[in-house]
């Protein structure tokens, strides 16, 4: 199922027949230079020279995506923030109340003396 998954999560790309790219005519990939059928990517609207260099690409944003230069979603970035802070608010007030449960013993043991 796994293997699937992977799969259906590379396919995403449009071949472009009939017309070679205006921008960057170089091979996202190899940089080899763009003929008519080249690739481009859905997500990144990178351009690549053939299925061989989509797939070697795309293997590797799925072993490393932190290796390559593509923007991290808003989304990812804000859930991040949102989560350190959480942590970083719950750590705190378990400390506090750490704190407050040695008081408590210590003034118990200083009633008994």
């Amino acid at each position: 199922m796994l293997g699937h998954l992977k799969a259906i999560a590379i396919m995403k790309f449009i071949l472009v027949n009939h017309r070679t790219p205006l921008a960057s005519p170089a091979c996202a990939e190899c940089s080899r230079a763009l003929a008519s059928g080249y690739l481009k990517a859905v997500s990144t609207q990178r351009q690549y020279c053939d299925y061989d260099c989509y797939a070697r690409q795309e293997r590797r944003n799925l072993v490393a995506p932190w290796l390559t230069p593509s923007e991290a979603p808003f989304e990812m970035v804000t859930s991040f923030v949102v989560a350190s802070c959480s942590y970083s608010i719950a750590l705190a007030s378990a400390t506090l109340r750490v704190g407050e449960l040695v008081t408590a013993q210590m003034s118990r043991e200083d009633r008994r003396a």
